[in-house]
């Protein structure tokens, strides 16, 4: 059952799950709608009209991880994008939109998850990317006594990043078949083992990443470590160039001895700390890719706009697109208003990360056919677009695995799952 209603200028949404025997409301708390219009009119009034200047800015200066890696750089054009980003930062303090998603221990925030979806979705209202706060793991709330200091509050004040070190040569995105090893020995863990694709590791402070314990398999016996750079065995021996831009690494654990006193969380809970990692995340890529797809039908209008016959070719296919939007919406606010109630999500993540990234690959390819040879060109917006769509496809947990993750689940509920009431 659904019933709509307006609040605050937006359509809002309730849901009533039989199953679950609840009532989900999409509606924000007044604080909440409150944040969100703080945010909308910061990306009126601060962002949109600096669009044009980064219509030609460097792929790096994606979300917050420019920090790490751009702040290197001598290069006069970077360094000229480096500072409307940190006024931006210093504008967005100002107006206390800063540690949103941080515990309130931690002096943050704390908004709920269907909270940050509302302020990303605002985010991407504009193409300039900029996000509140800095990156800041999920996992690394898991810190306790010394590594508090060591590594997590670091990371909040935006001394420190980390890169995540989990995809591996012969187990590619599967969690499960992880082959870099920790070894007890004493006080420490010898590891060894090789990582592939964790972004922007050549300049990160440290790494979090899982290994696992000898005589295990599958998800037994993973375990997450905090390992800091330079720490003797372990290595960041190449970068590499992909088509988004980025630049991820590949990294070489050889007997590399790591205290028992920077295991995160519990010797072999690594697993949970991975899933809880994947399952925040994905609903976040679900509202980004929601918004990515709007900015490209946006681009697909201009196009059509001065010729009426052309556009009338296209209706179809554009009105499909709309529904599917709001069907990916939908299910976004609906995943985070489950993780918001402590309900298992697992199902949900995998399928708002699958349809939000299979939707706006094809919304792209789209574009790009009505663009023409122009939009071939390597410089174009839509070729852009399109490079960061196909890499999102795989990036934090390819399709298929998505659709390994819903089969399961699947089977796991039985065919009643599908039952309707």
């Amino acid at each position: 059952m659904l019933d709509t209603a307006v609040i605050g200028g937006r359509k809002t949404i309730t849901v009533i799950v039989p199953r679950e025997d609840v009532s989900m409301d999409f509606c924000l708390s007044h604080e909440e709608e409150i944040l969100r219009k703080t945010v909308e009119d910061f990306v009126r009034e601060r962002l949109i009209p600096l669009e044009p200047q980064f219509e030609d800015a460097p792929d790096i200066f994606e979300g917050s991880r420019w920090k790490s890696r751009a702040r290197l750089s001598r290069d006069p054009v970077v360094l000229r994008y480096i500072d409307i980003m940190e006024n931006l930062e210093k504008q967005a303090e100002a107006q206390g939109l800063w540690h949103l998603d941080v515990p309130r221990e931690y002096g943050g925030m704390q908004v709920s998850n269907v909270a940050m979806l509302a302020v990303t979705e605002e985010l991407e209202k504009s193409a300039i990317p900029f996000e509140f706060g800095n990156h800041v793991s999920n996992i690394l709330y898991n810190c306790k006594g010394e590594q508090i200091d060591k590594f997590l509050w670091p990371c909040i004040r935006g001394e420190k990043t980390s890169a995540f070190g989990l995809t591996e040569p012969a187990s590619g995105a599967d969690p499960s078949m992880l082959q870099t090893t920790a070894v007890p020995d004493g006080d420490h863990f010898i590891i060894n083992g090789i990582k592939m694709f964790p972004t922007f590791a050549d300049v990160a402070d440290f790494v979090q990443l899982f290994a696992r314990l000898p005589n295990t398999k599958g998800r037994e016996g993973v375990t997450c470590f905090l390992i800091e750079t330079g720490t003797p065995g372990y290595r960041v021996t190449r970068s590499i160039e992909t088509i988004a831009g980025s630049e991820p690494c590949e990294l070489v654990f050889e007997d590399c001895r790591v205290p028992h006193s920077q295991v995160l969380g519990e010797v072999g809970n690594g697993w949970a700390l991975n899933q809880a990692w994947l399952g925040a995340r994905r609903f976040q890529v679900g509202i980004r890719a929601h918004g990515m797809a709007q900015r490209v039908l946006r681009i697909v209008g201009q196009l059509l706009g001065a010729d009426s016959a052309e556009a009338s070719k296209f209706v179809e296919g554009i009105g499909h697109f709309l529904g599917e939007l709001d069907a990916l919406r939908t299910l976004s606010y609906f995943g985070a208003w489950k993780a918001d109630q402590q309900m298992d999500v697992r199902s949900e993540a995998a399928n708002v990360k699958l349809f939000g990234t299979e939707l706006l690959h094809k919304i792209v390819d789209f574009a790009l056919e009505i663009a023409g040879p122009a939009g071939l060109r390597t410089s174009h917006v839509l070729a852009r677009y399109f490079r960061h769509a196909r890499a999102r496809r795989i990036i934090e947990g390819p399709s298929e695995i998505q659709r390994h993750i819903i089969q399961r689940a699947l089977f796991r509920e039985g065919v009643a799952g599908l039952e309707l009431p």
